[in-house]
């Protein structure tokens, strides 16, 4: 008697990889059909299915499910996703249809960059597994009986966009009944042919899928031109349009996506990446007629944008004929940031707004032009992630990603993750993302197995780090990229401070890793060299009669970091608000790297006043100075005009920046996990009220529950109301007098007397 499959790897193991026969696909989407009939009442079914690059599937003309863009990207060759559902609600007694459609997706991304890129043309695998009342099994494989056909969509892309001729659609082609043998049918469908595997194991998907997860309406729609309307949908974000619009058959309608406007009112793609991708992000619909409105959006494709120009519209065109669809992966929301201040409010919802854009399956860099998992970006912007988002699953995979690429390039991470990408061989700076990341993550949820899982590919990293320093000095890296400036290399700090810096932080967090895991040669080993590491700064970098290490991103890290000499904490911190409140006249001189600790050093350091300033600058270089300009995202640089004259327009929507936003939950809020008792099982409550701020509301949902943090600082009182979830115990301190708390689960109000 053959074993019942009790996974879906399992399952997949009965079928067979099967795919359109070229040229025949013709870059069509392809379809594919499989009718069977089931003998008894169901008792319960699932599906597993991979259809690669991306697929949609059907049961009797029903979605299964409502992922969209599924399975998420990997190294194909090392690992792919498989996706499981519960179809028992859409199939019944007798006659059944399981049709799939397939996009090229990222594995078959063959028109931007290099073609090489590509992993071959559009493959499907699923296993239907039926249980049924009477106690027998029935199961559905992919094999070369199934059949295919082109679909209505000619092209896709996922950089280029989305082709649609709705005169080609095959009304009940995903239903019972549907007779491909009929002569209207049968020069259209095929025999599906068997087709090699891509190569990699297959992993059941457990992050959170890609969904729609929001609709946008249009702020407003001109018409610049005549026959060009552009609709400005008042926020840059991630997805794709909905149209509806009745028209005669053959009318052609084109989308083109951008982030800016010129002067005139008509789009511009620069930003979107034209320059370096040689594409545009177009999707166009071909109507097909002779009815009722038609709807449609696109299915294997996403655009960056906020400006949509539509271009063959028939007749006037009506706001509620266009809608925004925010697409990313769901992960479930995990914190919130509130206070009186709106500039600060603006600029978390920037945040926000920026890191959920770059969510696609792992952390993007830019949601249009490069769409790269660049491990630098990642590492910068994982905190907030945390605090923002549940995202345990998420960046488990995405580490997994980097695991990958180490197999691809000799043990050594790439410098970015997942895919083929030309990025090399990451730089120090970047490959410490397989420490910081791991280590972030437990501290953050408390899983011990991350850490384990990872151990062999730290060490790796802290290796290479070593054989790389020269007297305890890191001099390679590509720094705090995007300091103002015409250059992205910096200009302020030099890269052997920012990569010292980290590599004394990973010393150090290696030196706790292989404690908890019981490598205690190690942890003495990395203890030399961390400190190492910092008698090399402090001889080498620290100017002690100036106290500083000779800039605002270079003292913000050795505060944040614990590089600073002893007892010289204050008088960094110090020179370091005097730097940005009168040497700069109250302006970041920071990239990716300082901008992640600047405002927490300031603020843990009685300069809350220098860094709300900062926050309220309204000249370059600045976010007030981004916002001025119409920016709702964060940018990938200052927005300085040399960089885009020299290297084209860079992206508009680019998290690397947005570490910033840690300082609203950790310092303001005064959140912080306790490294010690991961997971929040202990953790530190200790808000940094600062003048001119008269209350903070905050959350962070833990692993144990919600944490609260709200407090009011208003005539002279200093209230604070705090939750504790159940399970934990918070170490509160109080600001100003220093007095400390232990505070069991439960609600507390504290209140004090303010200076």
């Amino acid at each position: 008697m053959t074993p019942i499959p009790t996974d879906g790897a399992q399952l997949l193991q009965l079928a067979r990889w099967i795919g359109m026969p070229e040229p025949l696909r013709a870059r069509h989407a392809p379809l594919f059909r499989r009718e069977f009939s089931i003998a008894a009442h169901i008792r319960s079914a699932r599906l597993a299915i991979c259809g690669l690059g991306c697929h949609e599937a059907f049961i009797n003309g029903q979605r299964v499910g409502d992922h969209v863009l599924d399975p998420a990207q990997t190294d194909y060759d090392i690992r792919t996703f498989f996706v499981m559902h519960d179809v028992t609600r859409l199939l019944r007694p007798g006659a059944n249809t399981l049709g799939v459609m397939l996009g090229d997706g990222w594995f078959n991304q063959d028109l931007v960059w290099r073609r090489d890129m590509s992993y071959g043309t559009p493959r499907l695998i699923a296993t239907l597994e039926v249980h049924l009342k009477d106690g027998s099994r029935f199961t559905l494989i992919t094999d070369e009986d199934w059949r295919c056909a082109r679909g209505p969509i000619t092209s896709n892309n996922l950089y280029a966009g989305e082709n649609y001729d709705a005169r080609l659609e095959q009304i009940g082609w995903n239903e019972n009944g549907f007779d491909t043998a009929k002569p209207r049918h049968a020069s259209q469908w095929f025999a599906s042919e068997i087709v090699p595997p891509p190569g990699g194991r297959l992993e059941e998907q457990t992050i959170p899928p890609m969904k729609t997860i929001e609709e946008i309406r249009p702020r407003t729609i001109h018409e610049p031109q005549p026959g060009y309307r552009v609709v400005d949908m008042g926020q840059n974000f991630s997805g794709w349009a909905r149209i509806r619009v009745t028209a005669p058959a053959g009318t052609c309608i084109r989308l083109r996506f951008a982030e800016a406007l010129f002067e005139n009112g008509m789009v511009d793609t620069a930003s979107t990446g034209v320059f370096a991708t040689g594409v545009e992000q177009i999707d166009t619909y071909i109507c097909k007629g002779g009815g009722p409105e038609e709807t449609w959006e696109p299915r294997f494709t996403y655009h960056g944008f906020r400006y949509i120009e539509i271009v063959g519209w028939p007749g006037p065109l009506p706001a509620n004929a266009v809608t925004g669809i925010v697409v990313h992966t769901a992960l479930a929301t995990a914190g919130a940031f509130t206070c009186p201040d709106e500039r600060l409010n603006q600029l978390q919802r920037m945040a926000l707004w920026t890191h959920r854009s770059n969510l696609h399956g792992f952390p993007e860099d830019c949601p249009a032009r490069e769409r790269c998992g660049w491990l630098g970006d990642a590492h910068l912007v994982c905190d907030y992630s945390f605090y923002t988002f549940s995202g345990a699953a998420f960046w488990e995979k995405y580490l997994g990603d980097i695991e990958t690429t180490r197999h691809l390039n000799g043990g050594l991470p790439l410098m970015i993750a997942p895919g083929r990408r030309s990025g090399g061989a990451a730089s120090p700076d970047w490959m410490v993302a397989l420490i910081l990341i791991p280590w972030s993550h437990y501290v953050f949820y408390g899983n011990r197995a991350i850490l384990e899982r990872h151990w062999d590919g730290m060490l790796a990293v802290m290796a290479h780090l070593e054989s790389l320093s020269v007297d305890g000095l890191l001099p390679h890296g590509l720094g705090d990229w995007f300091d103002p400036g015409v250059s992205a290399r910096p200009r302020y700090t030099p890269p052997v401070l920012t990569s010292t810096l980290l590599f004394g932080q990973c010393a150090r967090i290696m030196v706790e890793a292989a404690a908890l895991l019981g490598h205690q040669q190690e942890a003495r080993r990395h203890a030399r060299l961390a400190d190492a590491i910092r008698a090399a700064l402090h001889k080498t970098h620290y100017n002690r009669a100036d106290h500083t290490f000779g800039s605002q991103t270079a003292d913000a890290m050795a505060l944040q970091l614990g590089f600073a000499p002893p007892g010289e904490e204050q008088a960094i911190a110090d020179h370091l608000a005097c730097d940005a409140r009168d040497t700069h006249a109250l302006h970041v001189t920071t990239g990716i790297m300082g901008i992640r600790y600047l405002f927490e050093a300031l603020t843990r350091h009685g300069h809350g006043d220098v860094a709300l300033a900062l926050m309220h600058q309204d000249s370059y270089p600045s976010f007030g100075d981004l916002i001025r300009r119409g920016a709702t995202t964060l940018w990938e640089y200052w927005g300085e005009a040399e960089v885009d004259a020299r290297h084209g327009a860079r992206s508009l929507n680019h998290p690397m920046f947005a570490g910033y936003g840690n300082w609203f939950f950790n310092t303001l809020a005064g959140i912080r996990p306790d490294p010690g008792h991961p997971g929040f099982k202990r953790f530190f409550l200790e808000p940094h009220p600062v003048p001119g701020l008269q209350w903070v509301n905050a959350h962070h949902d833990c692993p144990h529950g919600r944490i609260v943090s709200n407090w009011k600082n208003e005539s002279g009182k200093f209230s604070w109301e705090v939750t504790v979830p159940q399970g934990t115990v918070a170490l509160a301190r109080l600001p100003w007098t220093g007095e400390s708390l232990e505070l069991a689960a439960g609600d507390h109000k504290i209140v004090r007397t303010a200076p």
